[in-house]
């Protein structure tokens, strides 16, 4: 008697191994994991680093005002007022071409996003407004007027809240791009 429910624990063993609590056999588990790792090991390796420059502007000898970035580093304090550039750098370390890139970047709490200053590089510029959860090439905000109409209008620049970079064109491998866009420290 104690066989039949020894061999009876091992085939619900068996049957509960087969058929998991999500309904998906394990077959197909394994070769979705399978199919999971080859993606992985096939996808392009691209490195993107982020650096933020302060502009700094001085005058040259004959009085003109010439402007220069500064890197911040960790120790850099901003002053209200201040204009700081983003630099996103994509370089593609891997050995085949990184195709439909996309990069996001939140405008940092504090600042105001400069329109109209990220750069292109061939790609659709994008932005966002709800924090990231939809994105327009020319965010609009629903303003009522004082006579109480309700009408559309271009989102104010402290409203911007991410910025969206999706790349036309496939970066080769070993070689990189430059992203960039402003803010003014609130």
């Amino acid at each position: 008697m104690k066989r039949n429910f020894l061999w009876i624990g091992l085939g619900l063993t068996a049957t509960v191994a087969m058929f998991p609590i999500d309904g998906t056999p394990a077959a197909a588990r394994l070769f979705d994991r399978g199919l999971s790792i080859a993606q992985t090991l096939n996808q392009p390796k691209v490195e993107l680093k982020l650096i933020a420059k302060q502009k700094v502007v001085q005058k040259d000898s004959q009085g003109k005002e010439q402007a220069s970035w500064a890197v911040l580093t960790k120790d850099t304090t901003v002053q209200k007022g201040a204009i700081l550039r983003f630099q996103v750098v994509a370089k593609n370390t891997g050995d085949r071409a990184a195709e439909k890139l996309v990069v996001t970047q939140p405008i940092p709490k504090g600042t105001t996003y400069a329109i109209g200053t990220a750069t292109q590089s061939g790609a659709e510029l994008t932005y966002s407004i709800d924090g990231g959860k939809t994105f327009a090439a020319n965010p609009m905000v629903q303003v009522t007027l004082p006579d109480g109409r309700a009408v559309m209008q271009p989102a104010p620049p402290e409203a911007y809240s991410h910025v969206r970079w999706t790349l036309g064109k496939a970066i080769a491998p070993k070689s990189g791009l430059e992203l960039t866009y402003d803010v003014s420290v609130r």
